[in-house]
């Protein structure tokens, strides 16, 4: 499970930073309100206002975070500020190794062998012999 953030930015109007996101099935999505000025309500519409929280996201502040069970695209504005809009899409579970086939014993180089950071060292290597 991965946790992502939204940056509101302030202007006329705001904009969403990233404006879409890609998510995973059970990943969380929170927002920052960058705004020091405005607070913002992102939401599913201005119909259901506490689809994603209860309140808005204050100046200066994050929201709750939101995940989502199922796959599916969701377009969001902001409640306070008709223009302003978003997108989060929502993709099926990653499977298994998503992040790259599995390492092999030795992967990461072939295995080292006796001295093979300098050939070995053999008596006297370091200045003449000792008795």
């Amino acid at each position: 499970m991965s946790i992502f953030k939204i940056t509101i930015k302030p202007g006329t109007p705001a904009t969403y930073d990233p404006n879409t996101i890609t998510v995973y099935v059970n990943d969380s999505v929170f927002w920052f309100n960058s705004d020091t000025k405005n607070a913002h309500w992102p939401a599913p519409s201005a119909s259901n206002p506490k689809g994603f929280m209860q309140y808005q996201v204050p100046p200066d502040n994050s929201s709750n975070q939101v995940s989502f069970p199922a796959p599916q695209t969701i377009p969001y504005i902001c409640v306070n500020h008709p223009g302003e809009s978003g997108t989060i899409i929502v993709k099926s579970a990653k499977k298994k190794g998503a992040f790259g086939p599995k390492t092999k014993k030795g992967a990461f180089g072939p295995k080292t062998k006796k001295g093979a950071f300098a050939g070995g060292t053999k008596k006297g290597a370091f200045g003449k012999n000792t008795k």
